[in-house]
């Protein structure tokens, strides 16, 4: 006897441990694909805001002038960073490229403009608003010239568009997946339990009596599973910053610690909400599929 409530513990451990697993899996390529989608996105906007602009000065621009227009270019909501680069600065520059002393056939003369460098920020990253932004600049008076390139701007905007699309689509389609899984797990679950239900309906308990036991150990079940898929996403993640050394983590911490709430409580309300509709299914069951 007391061999038989052994294996029928161990039995009901087992099959919670797998119900707990399987739910965990699925929240766990959830929350891989969250992040993914994430760090992807972060990727493509500091790409966007490594494209710089050169604004090239007027020769007979005052340095106050040069100032004062990149004074204004800071204060330009559309602007992450800008910089002035001297005559002399940019003479040092091309001296590491095609060697120092290189002005030295033009007896000294400097023939580079002085030019402001400009960052857009990520968000301001549109073709349309780019275009705006470097017709406004061409017309002010200190400004000889803009080089930007076009088809790179192009190229990044379409790149970015196609893995966002890509990764929207897989995710969607994982979540279809994930809840269809989840919902499939909790109904073998419960469905092995209809004949207890149907037991407990002839005794004349309660719905909300009978509903009880089997929300509360759903509340556990999504709990668990939750909390085993945020586990499993961090050894990953510390796995991934293991590869990635150069890598810095720490600016996403508070991004991560969403994830891994929203992820446990997608798990507790998907196990709720499946957990009651199939113990509501069990309790209107006909009788002739008691035993199929």
């Amino acid at each position: 006897m007391k061999d038989n409530k052994n294996t029928g513990k161990r039995s009901l451990l087992t099959a919670n441990f797998s119900t707990i697993l399987s739910i965990a899996l699925v929240l766990f390529m959830v929350a891989s694909m969250v992040l993914i989608s994430f760090h992807l996105w972060n990727l493509s906007s500091q790409i966007k805001e490594e494209v710089s602009f050169t604004v090239y000065l007027a020769e007979d621009t005052q340095d106050a002038d040069i100032e004062q227009l990149n004074n204004e270019l800071q204060q330009n909501s559309l602007v992450k960073t800008s910089k002035i680069i001297s005559k002399q600065e940019a003479s040092k520059m091309m001296d590491k490229v095609m060697g120092e002393g290189h002005l030295d056939v033009l007896d000294g003369f400097n023939p580079y403009q002085s030019s402001i460098e400009v960052h857009l920020k990520a968000e301001n990253f549109t073709v349309k608003q780019i275009k705006n932004f470097i017709t406004t600049l061409e017309s002010k008076k200190e400004v000889d010239s803009v080089d930007y390139r076009d088809n790179l701007i192009n190229n990044i905007n379409s790149g970015v568009s196609n893995a966002t699309t890509f990764f929207i689509i897989i995710l969607i389609a994982l979540l279809v997946i994930s809840i269809t899984l989840i919902n499939h797990t909790i109904n073998l679950t419960i469905n092995t339990k209809k004949l207890l239900i149907r037991s407990m309906q002839l005794v004349g308990a309660k719905a909300s009596f009978i509903r009880r036991p089997f929300l509360i150990k759903a509340l556990w079940l999504g709990l668990s599973a939750g909390v085993l898929a945020v586990i499993f996403a961090i050894a990953v993640m510390f796995w991934v910053s293991t590869l990635l050394e150069g890598f810095d983590f720490k600016p996403y911490y508070s991004f991560y610690i969403i994830v891994a709430i929203g992820i446990i409580i997608l798990g507790v309300l998907l196990t709720l909400l499946f957990s009651y509709i199939a113990v509501i299914r069990n309790m209107n069951l006909k009788n002739y599929k008691l035993y199929n």
